[in-house]
């Protein structure tokens, strides 16, 4: 996309797990050129899910052979942006930190992304999402007041929130680039941007007060909760400002306007056919939605949320295969590129980038320090989710696992 707001923009990226591809993948929908950095020494991944690596390029290097990190800084040099998601001791070994990175590229804007940034007493510890929303508060605010504490229901909010504010940061330091000439130190933790999200919590705690668990309850609100409804697993989240407890009862026929009265007028109701009647008189009200439900949401796929890619990778040759679009809804005109096996841009990068000359190309080739994994080949034998299908854990997931399908041809993708 030559004229998207990133276009002309390089990262090199080092990443792993989940809140840096995230915040790369968000760059790289805006245009973006993204150098996805792994090892081929390590265990080739599989390429069905494509949402983290998607539209990247490819790069391998084994930064424990000699030659790898030099590699690294021949390709940094070439780049607007030098990211990672390792701890410091760990760029710091192989001599690809922060000064190493300026010293090739004095305008270089670097992203450290850490569980808990890169100084202070904590600074090399390791850290993951789960672990970040455990410590960071948010835990201990999840559930019912005389329960155990809960947890956010997938185990990458931590990291997705994180690397949005790292790709926030990252086009902010573009703009100062732009204007000043001067790169940056972009120094951005799992810890300080899950904290970041409980400022009215911290600041009550501030003030004296002992913040609780409350469930889905709230307090500025006559009635704010989730009420069961009809089928398996079927829920309805309701808001209703104190102002709008008259039009509740007369819209609902209610003895009362309390949390019981309407618990007990939805409880034999659909919660899809209950939450248009209250929205349609400005009442706050949704279906309780699983996943799902939210793959298959008409609403998304009109809106170009979701989309589908061409497969020709990894034994998938031939289909097509769902993905999540920019989050800002524009995925009609952002190309989509299948994920890419390890490796496979390693060549090109080298020469076009590198300044290697192909006999120093074939060199590293043949030493180790880069190379190509083959993604493992797509077994059709039933996994992990088909088996949570058939203990019924998993309510109204298609079995077949293609229900996006229908809701793709409801929105013209299919035939």
């Amino acid at each position: 996309m030559t004229d998207a707001p990133l276009a002309g923009i390089r990262v090199l990226a080092m990443e792993q797990a989940v809140a840096l591809p995230v915040g790369t993948r968000h760059l790289a929908d805006m245009g973006a050129e993204i150098i996805r950095v792994q090892s081929h020494a390590r265990r080739a991944p599989g390429l069905a899910e494509i949402d983290l690596t998607r539209n990247k390029r490819q790069l391998a290097l084994d930064l424990t052979v000699p030659g790898a990190s030099e590699a690294f800084l021949a390709v940094a040099a070439k780049c607007d942006v030098v990211a990672h998601n390792y701890t410091p001791r760990v760029v710091r070994q192989f001599g690809i930190d922060y000064e190493a990175v300026r010293a090739v590229k004095p305008d270089i804007i670097y992203v450290s992304l850490t569980g808990f940034g890169t100084t202070g007493p904590w600074g090399e510890r390791p850290l993951f999402g789960p672990g970040a929303e455990a410590v960071s508060g948010h835990n201990v605010l999840i559930g019912d007041a005389d329960g155990w504490p809960g947890r956010p229901g997938t185990i990458v909010f931590a990291d997705t929130t994180c690397g949005l504010n790292a790709a926030f940061a990252v086009i902010a330091a573009i703009d100062e680039r732009d204007r000043t000439g001067k790169g940056q130190h972009i120094d951005v933790s799992l810890y300080e941007t899950s904290v970041a999200q409980l400022g009215p919590v911290i600041v009550e705690a501030q003030l004296g007060a002992i913040p609780a668990r409350v469930g889905n309850d709230d307090i500025n609100f006559a009635i704010h909760g989730v009420f069961t409804c009809r089928g398996l697993d079927r829920h309805l989240a309701v808001t209703v400002h104190h102002d709008q407890t008259g039009l509740l009862t007369k819209v609902m026929g209610l003895a009362g306007a309390t949390a019981f009265d309407l618990a007990e007028a939805v409880r034999e109701r659909e919660a899809s056919d209950v939450a248009d009647v209250l929205q349609s008189h400005g009442i706050a009200a949704t279906l309780v939605a699983d996943a799902g439900d939210a793959s298959m949401d008409e609403h998304l796929w009109s809106r170009h949320y979701f989309g589908l890619v061409e497969r020709h990778l990894g034994g998938m040759e031939g289909q097509v295969y769902p993905h999540i679009g920019p989050a800002w809804g524009s995925g009609a005109i952002v190309p989509m590129e299948e994920s890419r096996p390890v490796g496979a841009d390693s060549d090109a990068i080298l020469r076009d980038l590198g300044g290697y000359s192909p006999d120093e190309v074939d060199d590293l080739f043949a030493r180790g320090v880069t190379g190509v994994v083959q993604p493992a080949t797509v077994s059709s034998a039933p996994g992990a989710g088909q088996t949570r299908i058939e203990r019924g854990e998993l309510s109204r997931v298609d079995p077949e696992h293609d229900g996006w399908r229908t809701a793709a041809r409801g929105a013209g993708m299919l035939p």
